[in-house]
């Protein structure tokens, strides 16, 4: 009897270690939605002075509820094909219409949302670069929209002198972003635009020091009210998955 009870007793111990283990490869599931593998942030280019909420699986996390005009998202990990993301007024449960992502895996995003509550826009920009070794790098984002003057295009040159030369960035357009602009690194830089094919200075945008092997983007929008001065601010990359 005593040993029919050791028996039954290793028997149980050894039904529950097969539960807890498939417990485990639950958790550990690799299938959509499950597997954070790629990473997204947001920044707000919208008019009317409209905040927003990012919601990933219908919760706002920490640094993602009510992001200024001006103001970016944390960097979030989701899972490309399901990223369960939603963007949102400050304060609603109701998602802005039209944002349908579409993210590769082991990737970095930044998602730039323009337009209005009533109409945004969703751009998505590849926050993929290429160390520059070292050097630093930059890159420029126009989400200027037609209230700015001129066509919206522009040349972009590093430490202009006296003479300009070729520039570092052609025709950049609204809603595109520069490819990633070598500049000395451990110093301040100047990027002047330019509209396009033209040499007078549209504005001199400053760039804080970078660290040799590092990159930063720059988003350029429109002028606050009042003023013919378009406001720029600088994200540091988010880190890869």
């Amino acid at each position: 009897m005593y040993s029919r009870r050791i028996t039954s007793a290793i028997l149980a111990l050894a039904s529950a270690a097969v539960l807890v283990a498939c417990d485990d490869d639950d958790d550990d599931s690799t299938g959509p939605g499950n597997t954070d593998n790629t990473t997204v942030r947001f920044f707000n280019a919208t008019g009317g002075g409209l905040a927003l909420d990012i919601a990933e699986n219908g919760t706002v996390g920490t640094g993602n509820g009510n992001i200024a005009f001006g103001a970016a998202s944390s960097c979030t990990a989701v899972n490309n094909a399901n990223p369960q993301l939603s963007v949102r007024a400050a304060g609603s449960t109701t998602s802005l219409t039209g944002f349908a992502p579409s993210f590769a895996e082991n990737k970095s995003y930044t998602v730039l949302i323009g337009g209005t509550q009533a109409s945004p826009t969703f751009t998505t920009f590849d926050d993929a670069f290429t160390s520059p070794g070292t050097s630093a790098a930059v890159r420029i984002i126009n989400a200027t929209t037609s209230a700015t003057a001129g066509a919206g295009n522009w040349d972009i040159y590093v430490n202009p002198g006296t003479t300009l030369g070729t520039p570092n960035a052609s025709a950049v357009g609204r809603n595109t972003p520069s490819p990633y602009i070598t500049v000395p690194a451990g110093q301040t830089n100047t990027l002047r635009l330019t509209n396009a094919g033209q040499t007078t200075a549209l504005q001199n945008i400053t760039v804080p020091s970078i660290t040799a092997g590092n990159v930063s983007t720059i988003v350029v929008t429109d002028a606050a009210t009042g003023s013919n001065t378009l406001r720029t601010f600088t994200l540091a990359p988010c880190p890869t998955t």
